[in-house]
């Protein structure tokens, strides 16, 4: 995979997002469907601002946290944000996440490794696929929490209409 297909992919798989979030109504921000569950406004926080968490991993091989312990803890006590700061985040947090790639040539991404605190010692391209898979997983964790809320969704709206 080049770094070019990698983009496409990736801007192609995080395109709901934006429009998933906006579907999230204001006065459930504090929903969570259970006691040990992010609430939605920590959901969303927490998908945004990973991409600049993985960003910053593999363009720099520099992790914010020292451990998977460290990232269950402070995913604990992520902040409540709400769809406007959502969004604002998410737009940053693409936004450095799609360009750490500019700088990567398609030997680097192929072949380069970083210590990702998740999969260890990695090429590249696998912790760039792992950080991809990471927020899909949680769209669609978004998604079957705006489903149990009854509103009325379908996976066009997880997949996105077209937009790929």
């Amino acid at each position: 995979m080049t770094v070019s297909q990698f983009l496409n992919y990736a801007q192609g798989t995080l395109a709901p997002t934006e429009s998933l979030f906006l579907l999230v109504p204001s006065d459930k921000i504090g929903w969570k469907p259970t006691e040990r569950s992010f609430t939605l406004g920590q959901l969303m926080h927490h998908m945004a601002a990973a991409l600049q968490f993985n960003a910053d991993g593999i363009g720099k091989n520099e992790w914010a946290l020292p451990s998977m312990r460290h990232i269950f803890v402070a995913n604990r006590k992520i902040s409540t944000v709400n769809v406007d700061e959502a969004l604002k985040l998410y737009h940053q947090s693409a936004k450095i996440f799609l360009d750490i790639f500019s700088s990567i040539s398609d030997d680097e991404f192929q072949t380069g490794e970083v210590d990702s605190i998740q999969l260890g010692r990695v090429q590249k391209w696998r912790i760039a696929l792992f950080a991809v898979d990471h927020h899909l997983r949680h769209m669609t964790e978004l998604f079957m929490y705006l489903k149990v809320l009854g509103l009325n969704i379908s996976s066009k709206e997880l997949y996105g209409a077209g937009e790929h």
